[in-house]
């Protein structure tokens, strides 16, 4: 299957990373997070090998956001859950921090076209914190690129509503994420995170996560046990 994701994407020659500040290298690591690796492995698998052809990212973080030990050293994490972003940003105080949404905006990544489709987005609470509000800006960008069109719920970006996931009993998850669904305007659904498209799968709406949208896939797979 890693092929098939290879054959969208392509491959690259292999170049130099970048540096850190005043010429210092930094080591730039891809860290999609458990969630994603565990949902899609042959497309992050694909991606890995894309950024790194392309001098993007030297390898791949695999250690969870939330297990992982406290480092000083200067980094650079390429990172697509806003969890993990949120999580890392107190673990890595000297990392910096970019969302793989905003890196495949400025390279050769054959964006499929979604011809003007309507679709709604949401923005996870995560993506409310300090290292993870960019990605509410590049995941829009990156749907403008693949011609989607959106349309925006009245509660989103920093006013966005939480789908459930903070929710410890699944029947309180269950009503929440049937409200926050009731407020898209379109019935598929943008979604840059695991545990907001878990939620979203017992409503009426269809949710898309990005990761997806990316390789012109569908979402499956990602319910709510």
């Amino acid at each position: 299957m890693t092929a098939c994701y290879n054959a969208i994407i392509g491959s690259g020659k292999r170049e130099e990373s970048g540096c850190g500040k005043e010429g210092e290298i930094m080591k730039t690591l891809f860290a999609p997070g458990c969630a994603l690796r565990a949902y899609r492995p042959d497309a992050i698998e694909a991606l890995r090998s894309f950024l790194y052809e392309r001098g993007l990212a030297d390898d791949l973080y695999t250690t969870c956001c939330k297990a992982g030990a406290p480092a000083s050293e200067p980094m650079r994490l390429i990172v697509c859950c806003p969890g993990c972003s949120h999580h890392f940003g107190t673990l890595f105080p000297n990392a910096e921090l970019v969302s793989l949404w905003k890196i495949l905006l400025d390279t050769d990544f054959p964006f499929p076209d979604y011809h003007g489709a309507r679709m709604s987005i949401h923005d996870s609470c995560p993506a409310r914190q300090r290292y993870s509000a960019e990605m509410q800006v590049s995941a829009r960008a990156l749907c403008s690129r693949m011609h989607i069109t959106l349309a925006e719920p009245v509660h989103t970006r920093e006013n966005t509503v939480c789908c459930g996931g903070c929710a410890a009993d699944r029947a309180v998850r269950i009503r929440m994420a049937k409200a926050r669904a009731a407020e898209f305007p379109e019935r598929d659904v943008v979604v840059y995170c695991t545990g907001c498209t878990r939620s979203f799968s017992v409503t009426d709406r269809q949710p898309r996560h990005l990761l997806d949208l990316l390789f012109n896939v569908p979402t499956q797979g990602l319910t709510l046990k």
